[in-house]
């Protein structure tokens, strides 16, 4: 079998933390019950390649499936005996210590149907004559390959995967689990992956078929027979598809204009890019079958779960019961940030746990192959919560773990606003947390009022802390506002203490009270007495509630009590209650001068109009 750098394109991993699984060995699963298939034909037996890593514990509640991308296999991890070089393609995110700890679970890694590394396919002998399959096997979809998948779990007496995890094509198959097989998935781990091709997608893929379906070697499909291989067009698939695994960013800073050795005034590759790409399609053209490469594609283009719900994606995905993590890139172009939203959008509206994160990365597509430590450390993360739910907690549904750190980092943080928001809360309410921190006080109100909901953050830190608080978050910029919430989708809304840093107020209030049945909004008043002095003494306002200097500080918009009354009595909302606090404790009298923090909840008037927010140019 050849070496995997990559699941799509020739990207080398960095180097891994953790260690290896060491030398693995595949196995081979024959199933002789067929397996109907979508394109109306079935196997009558079939075999599935596969490898496993780390331990099935007791229960049979570890286990954790990698679902592979476009030209990779079972060899997820490890390396074989004698081929040391022969590094599994996701080797740096699985293993003992790593991202997914192989200490922890049991990963098994199959390769898919119509493959061509030891699962039926092309290149398989066909039982009904013995000879290979070649173009005769049939067409296999994504559903395909779940259902021979779900065939291997009952093999493995795995009745309920831990996790479903995959990148791009793989990430594909994750979802297609959440919604084919619902009962048997707790966690779908979702990667660089779209709820279908866009298409400009197509259209690379049948480029690229076009290139082996037209190169003379081709044979129709039956190659093996005539002792040729096509290899010029598999040669030039391999280079249109690299093209979209790299983002121009990385395209540019590797090779640039870089020539070989000056210009030539000839055909032969002359530039640095033109090299590479030639060098990445003649050891493709080498290793990959063409058969395998034409059906691998077709599966992806024919991969749409809408296209059976009218082309709504939330209908698609209304059976899907089980948690997700949905990770994008910056600078994928292929399977761009917008499609893995779409993903979140849909699991939003059908109100299911899910959790987003968007890698500042210059890989492009390829990015979820890479070292990222925040990529690599958003994965070990929640895994970390799919560990804590495989246990079997009793009461609080976060956990007793994230119970007892929240009840700690309340006290210590001196948070009585939370208490304050809290009271407000309707039981088991559904509840957005704008700009929320570490997730701290949506998991202060699932402890103390049962509420579910999202989180909403723009930072790193922030989205890494909230996933280890169990938290469901979404990363994103709340200044673009809040597109992907429908309208009262939401009970409650809460921007805590995050107003000030916020430039468009009057956009994010009215957003607030579009997709929330009320608003919460906290805020340090900068009309309290100690700032009062320190502007009367020539200096900007430092204290506990505003601790920044005046040259490093976040807060773009400060405002007092008084402000916000007008500001909210101007636009017709009504306050159903306020709570200024000092010291932690309720201040009545001249709350505008001894406040230290202002809580409002507030609804907009039944007689008020909405407002036409006034954005910035």
């Amino acid at each position: 079998m050849p070496s995997f750098a990559a699941t799509t394109g020739g990207a080398q991993a960095g180097p891994a933390h953790g260690r290896s699984v060491g030398v693995v060995v595949p196995q081979s699963a024959h199933f002789a019950e067929a397996l109907p298939l979508a394109c109306g034909r079935r196997l009558e037996s079939f075999d599935l390649a596969y490898e496993t890593y780390g331990v099935l514990n007791a229960d049979r509640s570890n286990a954790v499936l990698i679902c592979h991308a476009l030209n990779a296999s079972h060899h997820v991890a490890g390396i074989y005996a004698g081929d040391e070089d022969n590094v599994g393609w996701w080797d740096n995110m699985v293993g003992p210590g790593k991202a997914l700890d192989t200490d922890r679970y049991f990963v098994v890694g199959v390769n898919n149907l119509g493959s061509c590394f030891g699962s039926s396919g092309p290149t398989t002998n066909n039982p009904a004559t013995g000879a290979p399959w070649g173009a005769d096997f049939p067409l296999v979809t994504v559903e395909d390959w779940v259902d021979a998948q779900a065939r291997l779990a009952d093999r493995l007496g795995i009745e309920r995967w831990a996790a479903v995890m995959g990148g791009s094509l793989g990430g594909m198959q994750a979802l297609c689990w959440a919604i084919r097989y619902p009962a048997r998935i707790r966690h779908a781990i979702v990667i660089a992956a779209a709820p279908n091709l866009s298409a400009e997608n197509i259209a690379f893929n049948e480029v690229a078929r076009q290139a082996i379906l037209t190169d003379p070697d081709f044979h129709g499909g039956q190659f093996t027979a005539a002792a040729t291989k096509p290899r010029r067009g598999l040669r030039v698939a391999r280079m249109i598809g690299h093209i979209t695994y790299l983002s121009d960013e990385q395209m540019e800073a590797k090779f640039g204009r870089q020539l070989r050795e000056g210009l030539k005034f000839s055909f032969a590759p002359e530039f640095q890019i033109e090299s590479y790409l030639r060098h990445q399609g003649e050891k493709f053209s080498e290793y990959y079958d063409a058969n395998t490469y034409l059906r691998i594609t077709k599966a992806l283009d024919y991969f749409d779960p809408a296209s059976a719900t009218g082309g709504s994606l939330a209908k698609a995905l209304e059976p899907a019961v089980c948690k997700f993590l949905v990770v994008s890139f910056s600078t994928d172009w292929r399977f761009p940030p917008s499609r893995s939203r779409e993903i979140v959008k849909a699991l939003v509206d059908n109100g299911r746990d899910v959790s987003y994160a968007e890698i500042a990365a210059p890989h492009g597509h390829d990015a979820f192959l890479l070292d990222d430590a925040q990529y690599h450390a958003v994965v070990g993360t929640y895994f970390g919560r799919v560990a804590r739910e495989l246990k079997d907690y009793s009461t609080f549904r976060l956990g007793p773990a994230i119970s007892k750190a929240v009840r700690e980092r309340v006290a210590k943080a001196k948070r009585a606003d939370y208490a304050a928001i809290a009271a407000w809360v309707p039981e088991r309410a559904s509840v957005l947390d704008l700009g929320c921190g570490d997730g701290s006080l949506l998991a202060y109100l699932a402890r103390e009022r049962d509420a579910r909901g999202y989180g909403v953050e723009i930072t790193p830190d922030g989205v890494l802390a909230s996933l280890a608080n169990s938290v469901n978050v979404i990363q994103r910029d709340l200044e673009g506002g809040l597109a992907g919430f429908e309208d009262n989708s939401f009970d409650v809304v809460v921007l805590s203490q995050t107003l000030q840093a916020m430039h468009n107020i009057e956009r994010i209030v009215d957003e607030m009270l579009r997709v929330g049945r009320c608003a919460v909004v906290s805020f340090p008043n900068f009309g309290h007495w100690a700032h009062r002095l320190q502007i009367l003494r020539g200096r900007m306002p430092v204290s506990e509630a505003l601790p920044y200097q005046w040259y490093d500080t976040p807060n773009v918009h400060l405002c007092t009590v008084a402000d916000f009354d007008a500001f909210l009595a101007e636009r017709g909302c009504e306050v159903e209650d306020r709570i200024v606090l000092a010291g932690g404790r309720p201040v009545e009298a001249f709350p505008n001068l001894r406040g230290e923090l202002a809580i409002y909840r507030f609804t907009r008037h039944a007689r008020a109009p909405r407002r036409r927010s006034r954005t910035r140019k």
